[in-house]
């Protein structure tokens, strides 16, 4: 084993991913060897000789330059050696695997699965705080895809192809004049070229497979495979669901990695899901133990054309939100069933993403979301059945009767020590037994629910706080709030609990207060 060549700190700050690639070595061995702690070979030793005085050269030509010094990196895509970068040629010199040749009846896609495998390392570097050195940066990675000859070829039958084709309506004698502009449902617009394409489609097939966790070079290019199918389908005017992703917090998979469910599939954080899903160093370690995520999808359409203006959008379009937004309540909904009376806190969404294969705007959306437990949910193998049981209950019971209070509670348990938390509360309750008019009659209802007969008082207790902050004259201290908040919270849950295991029918009726107390005589 050879000794370390110095490493620049600013290589270092390249990520270990790259080295690992370019060194046919583990991601694991990549961070060993940027801390110098892994022995090298000769040849190991050479190539990371090589990579350093490189990186050193195209730094101090961009500062000769006038340039900053970070502007190095995109200078990188532009090094190659007979059609290829030579990141790819090192890691060949090294024994290893480039992405598997796709031998496609489809010429777009074959082409396109090629420039994705010699583009692939070049993702790996990280270009300051960016996840990934064309992270949102089109025009770099433009720039990047003309040095490969078989970009030629993806251009030539993108305009060829019979799907993608009808997306330009306008055509010029250079890539990006050959374009059209389009409307998503939701009102956003961007325009595609051939210029344009194979760059929103790269970049988004990174983005899908680093979210997904399984991060190689042949499953960038399947990646790639799935998002121009995805491309195609939009094109011909047809519903894609794109995939979603939704991260919870205050519950973590504990000794299993994948949950499928109903909903989707339900993964832990690993430590390379959270880098750059979560892009924050004091969430990465926490949402190991206090997070998961769902992938899911969403019925998406674009118009473009002569229907660019269209706004006749499909029903299955339209409903797109309000599916995930019930999807997300659903969830909630089923862990507070499922552990009822073991935690306070709600497991309860704080993020979104969805890809398409247009768009190049980063379509993470943070929400507010409910306290964080120090205590969360620990999900494990033997909770499956109980899981699965309650997630059946939950999507296959018509809930619409009770919508109100669900949306209610989870609003309440996001600022709990509040006036308006302890009004959705008592409204969530009245919802639950369609109470309309007056609290009191659920005292009935409750007396054969419930266990302990200070939980029926508790209704009397409510009934003079929402007299009281009806007039105004309601007056708790924070603490105090958030004591009832939690108690009529707890309620609540148990009654629709009740509903749903012993009168799932009464759920949507109107009179199911009625129908309840009938039952009990």
């Amino acid at each position: 084993m050879m000794s370390y060549p110095a490493i620049p700190h600013f290589v270092k700050a390249m990520g270990h991913r790259v080295v690992s690639y370019i060194l046919n070595v583990t991601e694991a061995e990549g961070r060993l060897i940027l801390m110098q702690k892994l022995g090298l070979s000769r040849i190991q030793r050479d190539t990371l000789n090589q990579y350093i005085e490189l990186c050193r050269q195209l730094r101090v030509s961009a500062v000769d330059q006038g340039e900053s010094e970070q502007s190095f990196f995109y200078r990188l895509p532009h090094v190659m050696q007979n059609g290829r970068h030579v990141f790819n040629v090192w890691r060949a010199q090294q024994g290893g695997e480039l992405a598997t040749r796709v031998n496609s009846s489809d010429p777009l896609t074959s082409a396109f699965c090629q420039l994705a495998g010699e583009l692939y390392p070049l993702f790996l570097i990280k270009a300051g705080q960016r996840p990934h050195l064309f992270y949102r940066g089109a025009g770099y990675l433009t720039a990047a895809i003309e040095q490969f000859p078989v970009s030629k070829q993806v251009q030539k039958r993108m305009a060829a192809d019979p799907a993608l084709s009808r997306l330009f309506t306008t055509t010029g004698k250079e890539p990006q004049q050959t374009c059209g502009d389009y409307k998503d449902a939701s009102g956003h617009r961007g325009v595609v070229s051939l210029a344009s394409l194979p760059v929103s489609i790269l970049v988004n097939s990174y983005d899908l497979m680093r979210i997904r966790g399984v991060v190689s070079p042949d499953t960038f290019v399947e990646t790639v495979q799935e998002m121009l199918e995805m491309a195609r389908s939009l094109a011909d005017g047809e519903v894609a669901h794109i995939p979603m992703f939704v991260g919870f917090r205050n519950a973590a998979l504990t000794n299993l990695a994948e949950l499928d469910t109903k909903w989707g599939s339900v993964r832990r954080y690993t430590p390379g899901i959270a880098e750059y899903v979560l892009q924050a160093a004091s969430l990465m370690a926490k949402r190991r133990d206090n997070g998961f995520m769902l992938e899911s999808g969403y019925a998406f359409a674009i118009n473009f054309g002569d229907f660019l203006e269209d706004d006749d959008w499909p029903e299955e379009v339209l409903d797109a939100t309000t599916e995930q937004q019930t999807t997300e309540l659903n969830i909630v909904l089923c862990m507070a069933l499922c552990y009822l009376g073991e935690h306070k806190a709600f497991v309860a969404p704080e993020w979104v993403w969805r890809i398409d294969p247009f768009s190049l705007d980063n379509r993470r959306q943070d929400f507010g979301s409910v306290a964080e437990t120090d205590d969360p949910v620990a999900i494990s193998e033997t909770d499956l059945v109980d899981i699965e049981r309650w997630s059946m209950l939950v999507d296959d019971t018509d809930s619409r009767g009770i919508r109100l209070a669900m949306s209610r509670l989870y609003t309440a348990a996001k600022k709990p020590d509040t006036q308006d938390a302890l009004v959705d509360v008592i409204i969530a309750l009245r919802n639950i037994f369609a109470a309309s008019e007056d609290i009191i009659p659920i005292k009935k209802a409750l007396s054969h629910i419930l266990e302990r007969e200070t939980d029926v008082t508790l209704i009397d207790r409510l009934a003079e706080d929402w007299q009281a902050l009806l007039t105004g004259e309601f007056d708790a201290s924070p603490e105090i709030i958030s004591e009832k908040v939690y108690e009529c919270v707890q309620l609540c849950l148990t009654c629709l609990h009740y509903f749903y295991l012993h009168a799932p029918s009464l759920i949507s009726r109107s009179d199911r207060l009625a129908q309840l107390c009938q039952r009990q005589e």
